[in-house]
């Protein structure tokens, strides 16, 4: 019997990627979005027979995903991959955040998670089988400068995934995390660059560094790789019997953790600032 999967985020970037990869590859999939106006490339995708459906719900709202998830698994009686991947990033020095701001990220990049992880844990505890693959980044196991709330969160979510590895094992159901470096998706566009960062008093102290930042980082988004990338990583966990707890995806991420674990702090350190800003 085909495994079907679930995958928040589904109508761009690295979601879309894995759910029409996965689909390929004769999966069920299930794909969300908080628009299901945003799902048409899924939506297209099942007029040509893939095994794919395009769903609503908002990860965000309690509500939004106890209708949506009773509808889904009333159609498809269960869910047996869960791929947590929606989410986005907050920009700015962290002085320059608001907490506001900040519990939004937290909101969506890790409370979201465990909303959907409470979705679909108890089903695939019962039938003693299923895998929980929640989409990190590098950012997870190192932050660069004025990613720091974007990074705090996925530190956050890797300690939560480690924790709830190790709890959901004696009832067969797996956890992984895959840490994506710089691939080509609306990430960067969709970032969202805290209100108080180009404005207000104060902000001319980071001025001349954000710029130096922002000219560097144009400069690396050329060697930005193909998402299908971390799709084929997905997948590797997916049909894997007993997945791996981490899944490094590009070059650049395993550059910088291979750094972060090899190199003095203060050298390391002095690389990362040299390099971004």
């Amino acid at each position: 019997m085909r495994e079907t999967i679930l995958i928040t985020g589904a109508s761009s970037g690295i979601g879309k990627a894995t759910a029409l990869y996965l689909a390929k590859k004769g999966y069920r999939v299930i794909g969300t979005s908080r628009s299901k106006g945003r799902l048409s490339e899924i939506a297209a995708a099942a007029a040509l027979g893939l095994p794919i459906t395009g769903v609503e719900i908002d990860i965000n709202c309690d509500e939004s995903v106890s209708n949506g998830m009773g509808a889904v698994l009333a159609e498809h009686g269960r869910i047996d991959v869960l791929v947590n991947n929606a989410g986005y990033g907050l920009w700015g020095p962290i002085e320059r955040l608001t907490l506001d701001e900040v519990k939004a990220q937290f909101e969506s990049n890790l409370f979201a998670m465990l909303r959907m992880i409470r979705a679909v844990a108890p089903g695939m505890m019962d039938r003693g089988y299923g895998k929980i693959i929640n989409m990190s980044s590098v950012e997870g196991r190192l932050a660069t400068p004025y990613n720091g709330a974007y990074a705090s969160s996925k530190f956050a979510l890797e300690g939560m995934s480690e924790a709830l590895r190790a709890e959901m094992r004696p009832f067969g159901v797996f956890v992984a995390v895959v840490e994506p470096g710089l691939f080509r998706t609306d990430f960067q566009q969709n970032q969202v660059i805290g209100r108080e960062v180009d404005e207000g008093a104060g902000s001319e102290r980071f001025a001349p560094h954000l710029a130096r930042y922002r000219t560097k980082h144009r400069r690396f988004e050329r060697f930005a790789s193909d998402p299908v990338r971390v799709a084929k990583v997905v997948h590797r966990a997916v049909r894997s019997r007993r997945p791996a707890f981490r899944y490094p995806v590009g070059l650049d991420a395993r550059l910088g953790m291979l750094g972060a674990r090899l190199l003095p702090e203060r050298l390391f350190q002095a690389l990362v600032s040299r390099v971004t800003m």
